[in-house]
């Protein structure tokens, strides 16, 4: 927060310069986590099935939608200085790809991760979410909360066998023993 005499940090734990899949990590993070707490909020009226449906087609085509305009701009902007990759790289289309579909593969994991971290972090650390907090009955919010979890802790230790994020989706689906 900043005024013309005052500036004021807030959170300075969130003020660092990260791996580029920490930012549409968390984003997926959260999304799951909505996804996971409809159970505790549905009723006979409203079983939230096609709002779980809405969330999960989010979160394919978030990462989707990333992956296609970070692709897009690396192509379009492969001669600027300052990349990380040398000259001969961009020069030769088959090494060019094979370095580009290793460091989007990379990326994936490492969102994957965050995004892990994030769900638990919500869960278990201080800043917890609404969409669970807002679950009147306790023992809902837990199973609820105890999914998320889980499936987190999938996420997190098996991230790198995941290589699309329709496979991720699909695994949000899976019942959960």
């Amino acid at each position: 927060m900043v005024t013309s005499n005052f500036t004021q940090v807030i959170d300075p734990e969130f003020s660092f310069y990260a791996s580029m899949g920490f930012d549409v990590g968390a984003l997926i993070g959260n999304l799951i986590l909505a996804y996971f707490a409809q159970n505790g909020h549905a009723n006979e009226g409203n079983d939230r099935k096609e709002y779980k449906l809405w969330i999960l087609k989010t979160i394919e085509e978030t990462w989707n939608l990333f992956y296609k305009k970070f692709t897009t701009l690396w192509d379009e902007h492969n001669d600027g200085p300052g990349e990380a990759y040398l000259p001969e790289i961009y020069n030769n289309t088959e090494i060019h790809l094979l370095a580009k579909h290793k460091y989007m593969e990379d990326l994936f994991h490492d969102s994957l991760g965050f995004a892990a971290e994030k769900m638990t972090r919500r869960i278990v650390g201080v800043a917890h979410v609404e969409d669970f907090e807002s679950i009147a009955e306790p023992e809902k919010r837990a199973n609820c909360e105890l999914q998320a979890l889980t499936f987190a802790k999938l996420l997190l230790k098996e991230r790198r066998r995941f290589k699309s994020i329709g496979e991720v989706v699909s695994a949000i689906q899976q019942p959960k023993s």
